[in-house]
């Protein structure tokens, strides 16, 4: 079964964490620099950017895996659903509550 949004979720989840490190490397000092009336906001920042790279590096990783292996395919048949007729009886698998 080919599920591309899995793939898609993936390579979005890898432009967040790309965005997210180029802020860090860019503009997180400026963050921690702002918070210069308060150590202990500025104590808190820190950990909290501490958590989020150590989080980021795992989270890439699993997306680039999940990348790899549900990577869409280039040849792949679509095959149109016929719509549902009023009047037909609906599939097994809907039950009567599908609208």
């Amino acid at each position: 079964m080919h599920y591309p949004l899995r793939y898609r979720r993936a390579r979005s989840l890898l432009y967040v964490i790309g965005l997210f490190w180029l802020w860090l490397w860019l503009g997180s000092a400026a963050l921690i620099a702002g918070l210069h009336h308060s150590p202990v906001h500025a104590v808190l920042a820190t950990y909290a950017l501490a958590v989020v790279v150590l989080v980021s590096i795992p989270a890439a990783v699993l997306a680039v895996i999940r990348m790899i292996l549900t990577h869409p395919r280039r040849h792949a048949d679509v095959v149109p659903l016929k719509p549902h007729q009023p009047g037909e009886p609906a599939h097994w698998w809907y039950g009567e509550k599908a609208s």
